[in-house]
């Protein structure tokens, strides 16, 4: 992280921390953009949705995985993300910047929100934020949460939160913001209107400036009128280290080969990850659920073959859930699990599974 001494302005409630790592004279844009292109690519035989597949992971749990201060300083960067529509009657292309780590092998980006109330009478978020790059003709930058002002609103907030919200903490980087306003209408019905602004990846004048084109809303003479209630939303992005699971594999005496772990994350599909590995992971004693010839012994990870079926020793809550198919298909053996049909790290958990590879030769 750049150190140097600081200056503190105050701006809408939000407090600035620029780290002024280079003299006034040489303050150079030192951020580095990396772009690529990307488009709808299919990862594994069948379309699959993880956040379905891995459910929701709990504050709690997530907390397990934050970076320490200086890690996190030195640990961000951004990309120019350029997606590629493939709709029939629209080739056109739409370019956003994003927060990456620089470490994604190790590192990853989490996304979550957080409520503020903002009274009428104190519109102000009391966030310290820290310019860690920027100076750029463009607007663009990294700008995180450097702590949060004593008795801001910010504060209060998270003082009141409950076990199943997140809190904000150093090196937070603000996404984006809604800001929610309840008026009074003529009728018996509120009105309610929703201002939102994106702010991913700017720099501190550009951030401020979205920050405080929302809350100046609740002064302005023609917008702050008849609002009774004021709430900021913060879409907030954070640098954890990714989850680990150590699958341990146990082989069938037969097969006389010793037990070997592998390392795996969330989100990675058991047969794809075992099969990478060199696993042998299909069961030539493996009847098809419906009758057809094994062949190949290979279905495409359509959930028929069953040649790639496990038993879960071990840790079996770390993996996604059963569907209905799947246990219908392994109801006399309630310890098995279709490898194509499992991903590790349910809830974002990290621990060990222990499995019997080839689980009808034992």
């Amino acid at each position: 992280m750049k150190s140097a001494t600081a200056l503190l302005v105050l701006c809408t409630g939000i407090a600035h921390q620029k780290a002024n790592a280079f003299s006034a004279t040489h303050y150079q844009p030192t951020i580095k953009l990396t772009k690529t292109t990307t488009s709808s690519t299919q990862l594994y035989e069948q379309p699959i949705n993880l956040n379905q597949l891995l459910g929701t992971a709990s504050p709690a749990t997530m907390q397990n995985y934050n970076l320490p201060r200086d890690t996190i300083a030195d640990g961000l960067s951004a990309q120019i993300i350029t997606r590629l529509n493939k709709a029939v009657d629209d080739t056109r292309e739409t370019t956003e910047i994003i927060l990456v780590p620089k470490n994604t092998e190790d590192h990853f980006i989490d996304t979550f929100r957080v409520e503020i109330p903002i009274p009428l009478d104190s519109p102000g978020l009391g966030i310290e934020l820290l310019e860690l790059e920027g100076g750029r003709e463009d607007g663009l930058g990294i700008v995180i949460v450097n702590d949060l002002v004593p008795g801001g609103n910010a504060q209060r907030a998270l003082d009141e939160k409950t076990a199943a919200q997140e809190t904000i903490m150093y090196g937070d980087l603000i996404s984006a913001a809604e800001l929610i306003l309840r008026r009074s209408g003529s009728t018996t019905d509120d009105r309610t209107d929703l201002l939102s602004a994106r702010t991913e990846c700017l720099g501190y004048d550009s951030t401020v400036g979205a920050l405080g084109g929302l809350l100046s809303k609740l002064s302005d003479e023609d917008g702050g009128s008849n609002i009774v209630e004021a709430t900021m939303i913060l879409t907030l992005r954070r640098l954890r280290r990714r989850p680990q699971l150590q699958v341990k594999l146990y082989y069938p005496p037969s097969q006389d080969l010793p037990p070997e772990t592998i390392k795996l994350l969330p989100g990675d599909n058991l047969r794809m990850a075992m099969l990478q590995k060199g696993v042998k992971l299909n069961d030539p004693l493996a009847q098809r659920y419906d009758g057809k010839p094994t062949g190949s012994g290979n279905c495409g990870s359509g959930g028929l073959c069953r040649t790639c079926a496990v038993s879960v020793m071990r840790g079996g809550e770390l993996l996604s859930p059963q569907k209905g198919n799947e246990k219908k298909m392994l109801e006399d053996t309630p310890r098995w699990r279709l490898a194509c049909k499992s991903w590790v790290g349910y809830e974002m958990k990290e621990g060990e599974i222990s499995i019997q590879v080839n689980p009808r030769q034992w």
